[in-house]
């Protein structure tokens, strides 16, 4: 693995110059920004006026964040940045209604969707970097083992059945789902922030 694999996502965008970068970077967050503002029950304006601003701040702020574990972890500050800006367009959407018929609340429901719960946001986080590192796995792996890969590993198929599938064996699937893991943990981990050992940055 080469310096620059080495080196998590995070790191390698603090060079603006880095086009490759943050064309992942790009291709990673922004249709996980808009998952995380549509959760919020935003309508797809709202939620691209999301995915702007929160794009912009990490343009402008990433250079100097900083992986002190008690100044916060990206992903956290990710996390309130995105709950804010839903909880401003969420606050001017009922502002707005107040304004055009006189109630004295807002609707309940919105306001209820004001802050994604963590468990929530965690999800669709992992889900998006598993995404992602499928699709450039599957770029890179040639004829019918990715198919098999995913259904055994992602799909959770029977083992029988993608044998039969396939017409592969338990044994030649169990390989290939092992080295196919191995590459796909080696696409997210710089995602992630993980170093070489496999212990969390502080992301």
């Amino acid at each position: 693995m080469d310096e620059e694999t080495r080196l998590s996502l995070l790191g390698r965008i603090k060079d603006p110059r880095n086009r490759a970068a943050w064309a992942e970077f790009d291709a990673v967050y922004r249709p996980m920004l808009f998952r995380f503002a549509k959760a919020h029950n935003l309508g797809d304006a709202d939620a691209d006026d999301v995915v702007q601003h929160c794009m912009s701040a990490v343009y402008v702020h990433i250079d100097g964040f900083s992986y002190d574990r008690n100044r916060g972890r990206f992903k956290s500050w990710l996390r309130t940045m995105v709950n804010n800006r839903c909880r401003d367009l969420i606050r001017r959407r009922h502002d707005s209604l107040l304004g055009r018929t006189g109630l004295a609340r807002a609707n309940q429901q919105e306001q209820e969707q004001e802050e994604l719960p963590p468990e929530a946001f965690e999800k669709i986080w992992m889900e998006e970097h598993l995404r992602h590192g499928l699709e450039c796995l599957q770029s890179e792996v040639v004829g019918w083992e990715y198919l098999a890969f995913h259904r055994y590993a992602i799909e959770e198929r029977p083992v029988a059945q993608v044998c039969a599938e396939f017409g592969t064996t338990p044994a030649q699937l169990y390989k290939i789902k092992w080295r196919l893991t191995q590459r796909l943990r080696e696409k997210i981990v710089p995602l992630l922030g993980e170093n070489e050992s496999g212990k969390a940055e502080d992301t």
